[in-house]
């Protein structure tokens, strides 16, 4: 056991407080042009989670609205406004959103032989924490726009709904949960009809379960977000398609790769070393080495490898990349995966849990997707389509995932293109 946490073990036993560790990790998705300007329109989702998930109601992502709340908004606006819809989140209007917040989990290990009470809040600067499992005990209300004099002939406008995170925005989350004991987590029923594979890859039995306080029980504790921040490594690839790294997130980075998948083949680099605060590192095309199609085991290891020196157990770093690899590493494009300082995942999401825990990991891995100068070009011309040579662009800007941030980037290559 490390010295701290033998440290904290013995001032928590000084205190009567249980014994636990608190250990996480999750996702900031970002875009940015080769200029390195960051885009928004980064609110779509990319698969629907479990209909058992909570949400806040407009931004649904695969879960049924509150009823109660859904007639309680009926009532005062004259409608839902704010409908669900299959692709992405709910309808309700989002805008200047630059940052996905992507399946932060929580888990917990302790060997007391009692259950563990605890209180867990997570803030969130600069978003709002739009998705969770299980149920909360506390948190952020969203705004809600001035209810309608006439419900029945006027109903309240949609656009009235649209939550705008160019202006400065603050999330939250409470759960009240008991952390189970090593005895009773094998015997928890954890199965939910409408599992999905990255939700059971996320579950480690190594882990304690959990049970909030209104009877739900998990194997972590998961929430998600979108919101407008710069989390801190500025991403550009110049003239020549090098790529550049800068920090300045204040801190060390103290891993990262990047990957690139270009016609069905994948390469890649990692840092081992990681990237000093206030440093900067090029990356030519000819640094990331090939890999043949399909799974790469070497990209495998290297991260699952990269992910445990920053402080997860290898299980929990291989459920990391288990999780998201058809995301991470099966998409086409040029992306960076690098975890960020200690000091900037605190700062982004401040967490307060009570009793203390005697150590608390926190992986937080920026996800940057990066847009080649090449590639903007051939969407710039795909632009100018019309007629059914226009199918392609209109569909990857009304369905893809980054479409909208894609379709910014061609708007201000448009217009420096005009001047």
């Amino acid at each position: 056991m490390k010295t701290s946490a033998l440290l904290l073990l013995f001032s928590t036993a000084a205190h009567a407080w249980p014994i636990y560790q608190l250990h996480e990790w999750g996702t900031f998705t970002t875009v940015s042009g080769s200029d390195g300007t960051l885009l928004s329109g980064l609110e779509r989702e990319e698969e629907t989670l479990p209909a058992f998930a909570h949400a806040h109601i407009g931004l649904e992502n695969g879960q049924f609205p509150d009823m109660a709340e859904a007639s309680r908004i009926y009532q005062k606006h004259g409608t839902l406004g704010i409908p669900s819809s299959f692709k992405g989140l709910g309808k309700r209007p989002l805008t200047g959103v630059t940052v996905k917040m992507e399946t932060p989990v929580i888990y917990f290990h302790s060997n007391e032989n009692a259950p563990i009470h605890a209180k867990v809040k997570v803030g969130f600067n600069g978003g709002t924490i739009s998705q969770w499992y299980p149920q909360r005990s506390g948190g952020e209300t969203l705004p809600e726009p001035a209810p309608s004099s006439d419900p029945t002939n006027k109903p309240t406008p949609l656009s009235a709904w649209t939550l705008d995170f160019n202006k400065s925005y603050q999330g939250a989350i409470e759960w009240d949960i008991d952390i189970l004991t090593p005895d009773q987590t094998p015997d928890t029923v954890l199965f939910k009809p409408g599992d999905s594979l990255g939700w059971l890859r996320a579950r480690q039995p190594v882990t304690n379960a959990v049970r909030s306080s209104n009877g739900e029980t998990e194997g972590y504790l998961f929430y998600r977000g979108v919101g407008r921040f710069d989390p801190g490594l500025k991403t550009t690839v110049n003239a020549d398609e090098t790529l550049h790294l800068e920090n300045n997130t204040g801190g060390r980075i103290p891993y990262l790769v990047a990957f690139e998948i270009v016609d069905g083949k994948l390469r890649w680099t990692e840092k081992t070393s990681g990237l000093d605060g206030g440093g900067s590192i090029s990356i030519p095309e000819s640094d990331l080495k090939d890999e043949p199609a399909g799974f790469s085991e070497p990209l495998y290891r290297a991260m699952k490898a990269g992910l445990a020196r920053c402080g997860l157990t290898d299980a929990e770093a291989g459920a990391m990349v288990e999780t998201w690899w058809h995301s991470y590493f099966e998409a086409p494009g040029l992306r960076v995966f690098w975890v960020l300082p200690r000091e900037t995942t605190d700062r982004v999401l401040p967490l307060d849990v009570s009793p203390p825990a005697a150590e608390i990991v926190r992986v937080l891995v920026g996800r940057s997707e990066v847009l080649r100068p090449r590639k903007e070009k051939e969407w710039l011309a795909a632009s100018h389509k019309t007629g059914e040579e226009a199918n392609t662009w209109n569909y990857l800007v009304q369905a893809d995932r980054f479409g909208l941030a894609i379709k910014e980037r061609v708007k201000a290559l448009e217009k420096s293109t005009s001047l």
